[in-house]
């Protein structure tokens, strides 16, 4: 039996969820050291995981390993996604360009050749890094995926998967191929890549029950706590809302999740004991990487394709502009910066920086098409030149079967403007002195000339990322992204 089988036959699922880093955060001394001189890259994404849902910040949650992580990297108190969607963000995440550019979300055909030649795993590959990825994908992509991964699983959705003959839990399952890859990738003299994307803590669809699910060690977890209200859940404020939001998918959601007390009890904590559930994963993943001597020439991202409305409003999900759709966590930690751990990074970041910073990280080119930047210089000094004081962002889906009105805005560190434009509905915050945005501005007189500015600021953005698609999406027969 060789050495690969021998390492598989030993392997046992850790069922402490405080597993993660030794007490130090360092590396056993007597286990092999990599070799490589360019690091390993984790590319770790939670689906549905908003920005407070940290053990480190918030009063309830238990996420014990990324507060590790946090300790030992750079955390970004502001971070976005450009779309609050899970395909568009992933696809957002690989190229480093905005919905607006790449054209791809559900029911919208495959991003381009030139889009997808430049997604950073297929990069990475090219320059000699073996790229793996497991989990959810749920995008299309040009090509072939044997040309971007030497790995790939795509999983669909469910509660279970099989592995080796027995049926786990499915975080359990990613867990355990991450794990494997890892293993795999030992003795290896090249450098790698692998992006690990949970499922969790998105909702299961089709059990509008129980929606969320997660390992059985979780169920009793937060059993004992009465979860408090969700800021701006009254009445009167749902009653405020224009009515095509008070009909949308938001509101249906609602309804099997949060509608009465009990529901939201329920339905809170199961969310919570899913995120739990990654940080298990996350925590389990890494001691690989410590066991194996592979954890000092390994760079972990961990992130969330979007934020998620948990009785905000009452309403539930994402697809909107509101903070809580918006705002993602986001760690990174290199090993080789000393200097900088535990420090939060305050400038706004967004999805389509992570594809630069991986590539700034292993030393590849960056494309000059991508629209984000490297975070690199932030993570090892806090502070960068120039750098962005607001973002675009959107959501262009517009299925038939439900009700997701689109919208654009523009977010500056002291406003955020939004235009349900299908809709004629404007919303303007002030974000310094109503940051839980209760009250909306827009129809105010005496914000007319900054309404005006910002339609003027964000129809300038939309010129600026539709005049950056590639040829290919710009002859595309129908755009659902119209404004018009």
């Amino acid at each position: 039996m060789d050495k690969m089988k021998i390492y598989l036959n030993t392997l046992f699922l850790i069922t402490l969820i405080t597993i993660g880093f030794n007490s130090h955060g360092t590396e056993r001394e007597d286990v092999k050291k990599t070799t490589n001189e360019r690091p390993n890259i984790l590319f770790i994404l939670a689906d549905d995981h908003r920005w407070d849902l940290l053990g480190k910040n918030h009063p309830i949650i238990k996420t014990p390993n990324l507060d590790v992580l946090a300790s030992q990297g750079v955390s970004f108190s502001n971070s976005f996604v450009t779309t609050p969607i899970c395909a568009s963000s992933r696809v957002s995440i690989l190229t480093g360009l905005t919905e607006r550019t790449h054209d791809f979300t559900f029911s919208r055909p495959a991003t381009g050749v030139i889009e997808s030649d430049n997604i950073y795993p297929k990069k990475l590959k090219d320059s000699g890094y073996t790229s793996g990825f497991v989990g959810k994908y749920e995008i299309k992509l040009s090509g072939d995926d044997s040309d971007r991964f030497d790995y790939f699983e795509p999983l669909l959705h469910s509660k279970t998967n099989t592995y080796k003959g027995s049926e786990i839990p499915q975080t359990h399952y990613i867990t355990q191929r991450a794990k494997d890859f890892i293993a795999n990738m030992h003795d290896s003299s090249e450098p790698w890549v692998l992006n690990v994307n949970f499922w969790n803590p998105h909702a299961l669809d089709s059990d509008k029950e129980n929606q969320y699910h997660y390992p059985a060690k979780f169920e009793n977890l937060y059993s004992d706590i009465t979860i408090p209200p969700a800021k701006l859940s009254d009445d009167e404020t749902f009653a405020a809302l224009p009515e095509f939001l008070r009909k949308s998918i938001g509101r249906v959601r609602w309804e099997y999740r949060y509608a009465n007390d009990a529901m939201y009890q329920k339905m809170i904590k199961r969310h919570y004991r899913a995120i739990s559930a990654v940080d298990e994963g996350v925590g389990q993943i890494i001691t690989q990487l410590e066991k194996l001597g592979m954890l000092q020439n390994t760079i972990i991202i961990y992130t969330g394709d979007n934020g998620y409305s948990l009785n905000e409003r009452q309403l539930a999900g994402k697809w909107f502009g509101w903070e809580e759709d918006l705002r993602v966590p986001l760690i990174i930690r290199d090993p080789r910066n000393s200097e900088h751990k535990g420090v939060s990074v305050d400038e706004t970041v967004l999805n389509i920086d992570i594809a630069p910073t991986i590539l700034d990280y292993a030393g590849v080119a960056i494309p000059q098409t991508y629209q984000g930047n490297s975070l690199v210089g932030l993570v090892e000094d806090g502070k960068m030149p120039s750098w962005r004081d607001e973002f675009f962002f959107e959501h262009m889906y517009q299925p038939k079967r439900v009700s997701i009105p689109p919208m654009v805005g523009v977010r500056t560190d002291n406003w955020k403007f939004v235009d349900f434009y299908k809709n004629n509905y404007l919303q303007l915050y002030n974000l310094i002195e109503d940051p839980q945005e209760k009250f909306n501005l827009a129809t105010l007189p005496e914000y007319k000339s900054k309404v005006k500015y910002f339609r003027k600021r964000t129809g300038e953005y939309i010129k600026m990322y539709e005049d950056q698609r590639t040829i290919e999406v710009k002859e595309r027969t129908h755009f659902l992204n119209s404004t018009e």
